[in-house]
């Protein structure tokens, strides 16, 4: 989720620096007032629903594909699985908010473009592409997560 996160934080941040409010109607208009910080934070938030091809998809898929091969042991974990698809549905419904006031709100009377400095704009296409590829490209980072708990094992 760090790609993700680091997207979807440093969007906000320019938003609440340019519009000086904290809330999501300040989102509105963003997709008019800059495509960049727009596509950005709507791929953030598709992601950490967990669609593919993003990375979130890759994290909510191991965890619920662990918890089924435990049911078959522990038949409580079908009720973990249970709770775990219900927080997914109810997450959605609150991360394709902020997509519907990116696109479909009024947002501000101040429709002026947002200018995005250099080094944000070159962050936030590292985010883009770190999304991407982790979720396209998930062999790598899940050979380095089981070498992180391989070690943790024998600290």
């Amino acid at each position: 989720y760090l790609f993700t996160v680091l997207a979807a934080f440093t969007v906000i941040a320019v938003v609440v620096e340019k519009a000086g409010a904290e809330d999501i109607s300040s989102l509105g208009g963003l997709a008019q007032r800059s495509p960049l910080l727009a596509t950005s934070l709507t791929l953030a938030m598709v992601s950490l629903a967990g669609i593919p091809p993003l990375a979130g998809f890759f994290g909510k898929f191991l965890l619920l594909k662990a918890v089924i091969a435990e049911g078959v042991r522990w038949h409580a974990y079908y009720w973990l699985f249970a709770v775990a698809v219900v927080g997914v549905l109810i997450s959605l419904y609150y991360y394709f908010g902020v997509v519907k006031a990116i696109y479909w709100s009024k947002g501000t009377t101040d429709m002026t473009p947002i200018s995005v400095p250099l080094p944000t704009r070159f962050a936030l296409l590292v985010c883009i592409v770190g999304m991407l590829w982790l979720g396209l490209n998930p062999d790598g980072a899940l050979e380095l997560a089981v070498e992180a708990v391989k070690s943790l094992r024998l600290a």
